[in-house]
């Protein structure tokens, strides 16, 4: 399922766990891992080298992440998609990100989200956003929030914000794997020159904007998702209802839950 090799050399038990923890947030995020795909305790104890014990930890706190779900009949999966995540996410986003506004900036942090933002709005200006293009500017972008969040001197809300983009992330990766309409990358740049200059009305109208474009697209990507798979599975079952036709079980198209 994913990479032994970077796991080897031999590291103390804490480290590896971290490691493990680290690992399988990246597969989720990326959609290695498939929404609603199981996680097996046991398996995942053998690829990292690592107790059950130390496995659970892991999965717990990818759980308290809102990447993660269990239950006592299925055990542990990705967390399958719904429109109630994206509109929660949503709101999450919004009622913390403004937060950001307040970030400490010293003239060396400064210098730092100004060369980010040059560097987005190099990219950003691009007439092909093609290859590996947007992944690139998305890196950017993460590092621009990530650096304004590391400055607002609150540790667990920081946290807090790092699991709602990885959230996001994973299903923009998700909607874009699976279909052809990729998310418009927002205008950080923006973002920043108003915080730097001070402008924060500018700034939370900035907010505001990306994360109603970000719901726009994973809902109206999420409908779409909802009539492809209830066209193929009615399409399958007018089939299978042919007369002396016994059904066949059929796999599930993605893993999307509805509301």
């Amino acid at each position: 399922m994913l990479d032994n090799d970077a796991y080897a050399s031999p590291v103390p038990p804490e480290g590896k766990a971290e490691l493990a923890e680290r690992a399988l947030r990246s597969a989720i995020v990326g959609c290695v891992l498939a929404p609603g795909e199981r996680l097996s305790e046991a398996a995942l104890a053998e690829e990292f080298a690592l107790g059950r014990g130390a496995v659970r930890a892991a999965l717990a706190r990818l759980k308290a992440s809102g990447l993660v779900s269990s239950s006592a009949r299925s055990g542990w999966e990705v967390a399958p998609i719904s429109a109630n995540e994206i509109r929660e996410l949503s709101a999450a986003r919004r009622h913390l990100e403004p937060l950001l506004c307040s970030a400490v900036l010293e003239d060396a942090y400064k210098q730092r989200l100004k060369a980010l933002a040059e560097m987005h709005m190099a990219l950003t200006q691009r007439q092909e956003l093609g290859g590996d293009l947007i992944p690139t500017i998305r890196r950017c972008e993460r590092d621009m929030l990530e650096l304004l969040a590391g400055r607002l001197g609150m540790p667990i809300v920081s946290g807090w914000l790092s699991d709602l983009w990885d959230r996001s992330v994973r299903l923009v990766n998700f909607f874009e794997g699976t279909g052809r309409i990729k998310l418009v990358p927002a205008n950080r740049s923006w973002l920043v020159d108003a915080i730097v200059e001070g402008r924060k009305a500018d700034a939370l109208e900035h907010l505001a904007a990306a994360n109603t474009a970000l719901e726009t697209y994973l809902l109206d990507r999420f409908l779409e998702s909802e009539a492809m798979v209830g066209g193929k599975s009615a399409r399958r079952s007018a089939k299978n209802d042919k007369p002396g036709r016994t059904p066949r079980p059929q796999p599930p198209i993605g893993r999307i839950r509805t509301l």
